[in-house]
């Protein structure tokens, strides 16, 4: 189910019927603007995200000042604020009129990849700040007994073994700035997203939106290999250490807070600020009630089914063998497909299997499976299943084999053994798996875009057509309250991916 929106795309591309002329036109006039900036953006968030990422996980793995605990959690928030929301914010910030006036105007593929840098280096710094807890501390001290300075052993030693965990995190970064929609329209940096939405709502052409999708899909499956490839690179790396942290003096501790609060206050406090003046002096959104309730409806049933669907592919994981594992790995591959992409894929596949059940009943079947919120759940879950099954795969990873073997030898049946056993020790990162999921759903804009039924709005979707309206005013408050919702949730994700977690045999 979940590679079938892919499927559905390459299929699509190679026999469908596009309109006359289009690609041509398209490959002439904005297709390498597309793909340059696709490309710029993609250098510029990866480059950026690098930078604080990496030094961010070192600072909080390798060193002491006040407020470190705090921090070590509160640094992974920004992943709750989507990246349009962040670019409404900056570019009212620094436009002439703005109280940022002074700055250059953040825009251009430019302002885009940096905006991206500061939402979505979490997924660097997660990974990094692991790595570097990885390390054995005896290398570096190996390295500073044969003459290196401090810098030179972070530079020879620490970095080069950590370059798995940030070229995975890199590949994250990279999938989500290439999925994004809002933030390279509303910045001016159209990207390759925005040539298969305007292929599939200017042209009215399916098939040459399947066509420029299988583009990124070929990308989006690149990154999804290497984050693959370093992320289990990163696992092998060896066990959590408990190494020699650094106790920072005076001047250090000041200029490692100020290191810390800055991607936050450039991620969070700035744009959301701008945002609640905007708020607090125009006149409010109509209907927010109703698209707050459609946003975490649509959110809670994505995240009940993911939870389901992820908890089920980690015991096929645990017990099935190798031959389990091939349409779990395949399952994941919907990752690969940025929301565009897999709404795409899902209006062909229910366009077939609507005429199918039309041919069935007589052209008389009475239901529309495109343009419902069936269709979009559909979408949801193909994107986000790979979020779901990795919590959970790792949560029962954790669990020894030899817990299970001695509730069987008790009489536990299956059942039991789930509830008394499994749940009380995996229930942290089931949870997890759904929380992902939750946000990823708020935030979700092209897929919901075209997928939503007639007159059935989510918070995102109405900020961003004020804010294409040039109405930040009215934008502003679906805006706050999305990120509002996703904030709790990624704050006990965030929590839970920083805690040690010990099973101790008794």
């Amino acid at each position: 189910m979940a590679t079938l929106p892919l499927l559905a795309v390459v299929v699509l591309a190679i026999t469908g019927t596009g309109a006359d002329g289009y690609l041509q036109h398209l490959a002439s006039t904005r297709l390498p603007d597309y793909a340059v900036n696709t490309a710029l953006v993609l250098i510029t968030a990866a480059s950026g995200a690098a930078l604080i990422g990496t030094g961010l996980g070192w600072l909080i793995a390798r060193t002491s000042f006040p407020g470190r605990g705090v921090f070590e959690w509160a640094l992974a928030l920004p992943l709750a604020m989507p990246a349009y929301i962040a670019a409404y914010g900056w570019l009212d910030l620094t436009l002439a009129a703005g109280p940022l006036g002074g700055l250059p105007t953040v825009r251009g593929w430019w302002g885009t990849g940096l905006i991206f840098a500061v939402t979505l280096y979490p997924y660097v710094y997660l990974l990094t700040r692991d790595a570097f807890l990885r390390q054995p501390p005896h290398l570096e001290e190996a390295a500073l007994a044969l003459g290196r300075s401090h810098a030179s052993a972070i530079l020879t030693v620490a970095l080069p073994a950590a370059r798995p965990a940030i070229a995975a995190g890199l590949a994250l970064v990279a999938m989500e700035a290439l999925a994004d929609y809002g933030a390279v329209i509303h910045l001016g940096a159209p990207t390759l997203t925005v040539g298969v939405l305007r292929a599939w709502s200017g042209a009215g052409s399916l098939a040459d939106a399947a066509r420029l999708a299988v583009m990124i899909v070929g990308i989006a499956l690149l990154l999804t290999t290497l984050e693959r490839a370093g992320r289990s690179r990163a696992r092998s790396a060896g066990q959590r250490n408990m190494p020699v942290r650094t106790t920072l003096g005076p001047v250090g501790s000041a200029l490692a807070i100020l290191a810390c609060l800055s991607p936050i206050v450039l991620a969070l406090v700035a744009p959301l600020a701008r945002l609640v003046w905007h708020a607090w002096h125009a006149e409010p959104a109509r209907n927010i009630l109703n698209s707050s309730l459609n946003s975490i409806s649509l959110a809670a049933a994505t995240a009940g089914l993911a939870a389901l669907f992820g908890l089920a592919s980690a015991y096929a994981l645990r017990s099935g063998g190798r031959l389990a594992s091939i349409p779990v790995r395949t399952a994941m591959l919907g990752y690969a497909a940025p929301g565009a992409v897999a709404a795409v894929g899902v209006l062909a596949v229910l366009g077939v299997v609507q005429s199918g059940l039309d041919r069935a009943a007589g052209g008389l079947f009475p239901i529309l499976l495109t343009g419902t919120v069936l269709a979009l759940v559909f979408a949801y879950l193909t994107r986000f299943a790979a979020a779901a099954i990795g919590p959970c795969e790792t949560a029962l990873a954790r669990i020894p084999p030899s817990l299970d073997e001695a509730s069987r030898l008790a009489g536990a049946g299956p059942v039991r053994r789930f509830w008394q056993v499994h749940w009380p020790l995996a229930s942290g990162g089931i949870l997890a798996a759904a929380l992902i999921v939750f946000v990823e759903v708020l935030k979700e804009l092209p897929a919901t875009m075209i997928l939503r039924p007639f007159n059935f709005d989510t918070l995102a979707v109405v900020a961003h057509n004020y804010a294409s309206d040039e109405r930040l005013g009215q934008s502003a408050l679906p805006a706050l309250v999305l990120v509002a919702l996703a904030l709790p949730a990624m704050a006990v994700v965030a929590r839970q991916a920083v805690a040690p977690r010990r099973i101790e045999l008794r």
